[in-house]
């Protein structure tokens, strides 16, 4: 009887001591999984399994593709910008916009018309005062633009006189002016399917002092309509631009992506362009 007990209580401990085994070993394994998207958020797991690292494995093209199927060669996706620039006989076919929806007269890309009317009036009436402070910029008009920035600038610098141009201080004034004012060819205006907006009580483009609720409604549902923020502030490292004001006409499919991914139009292009290089 005494060795039967003596027997039960050592296979016991070997049942115990091998459970014990098997924990620590499990335990060990347990590794820190980062689940996309959320800083600092992770879970223990130890179902992971671990596999010969020299094993070929091969991995089926995914079921869904969540972009849009289109044609970034289309006129409507164009990217204009200071290394892809529009050539100064370039002019979009174009409509004027409806007079009540702007202070002075304006022209858009007839594909991007009756979207900017209908947006800009479903923007009044959800109770805002949302006008078009600037649409098409013909190449000569931004080139005037460019040019009388960057005779302010050479002027605050002491360069005067009609030749003051021909110094070789000039150059830095140009050089400061594009930081201000796109060169011309550079600027979406001249494409046609662009517009800056504003409140009525805000006609110079201080983005802090504009009704931030106008820009919200836009926001929420500028995509709707085929629009997109073309130049968000936290954005401005990819787009080289701090315009919140300006929005960019591209269709509905695109913009909705775009919105509701919170990204850029240089990262949306880039997807479907794999020679583009951000500027």
């Amino acid at each position: 009887m005494r060795r039967n007990k003596l027997a039960w209580i050592l296979l016991t401990a070997v049942l115990c001591l091998a459970l014990y085994s098997v924990v620590v070993m499990r335990s060990d394994s347990r590794v820190s999984v980062i689940l996309g998207g959320t800083d600092g958020a992770f879970i223990q797991s130890n179902g992971l399994t671990y596999v010969d690292p020299n094993a070929v494995v091969e991995t089926p093209e995914p079921t869904v593709d969540i972009w849009p199927d289109i044609d970034i060669t289309q006129p409507i996706y164009t990217m204009v910008n200071g290394d892809n620039l529009l050539s100064a006989p370039f002019e979009p076919e174009s409509e004027r916009i409806d007079s009540q929806y702007c202070f002075t007269a304006n022209l858009i890309d007839v594909r991007a018309k009756q979207p900017l009317e209908e947006m800009l009036q479903a923007c009044r009436d959800a109770g805002h005062t949302v006008y078009v402070l600037a649409a098409y910029r013909s190449y000569s008009w931004q080139n005037n633009l460019y040019n009388s920035m960057a005779s302010q600038i050479a002027y605050g610098m002491g360069l005067t006189g009609e030749k003051a141009y021909l110094d070789p201080e000039y150059q830095k004034a140009a050089d400061e002016a594009a930081r201000y004012v796109m060169k011309p060819g550079a600027s979406e205006h001249q494409l046609g399917m662009a517009v800056d907006l504003a409140d009525k009580n805000y006609r110079k483009l201080i983005y802090q002092n504009m009704d931030q609720d106008m820009f919200e409604w836009l926001d929420a549902h500028c995509a709707e309509y085929g629009f997109i923020k073309r130049y968000p502030t936290r954005k401005l490292l990819l787009t080289g631009w701090d315009e919140p004001w300006h929005y960019r006409y591209v269709g509905v499919d695109a913009a909705t992506f775009i919105m509701e991914h919170g990204i850029c139009f240089e990262e949306f292009y880039a997807h479907y362009d794999p020679d583009f290089t951000y500027g």
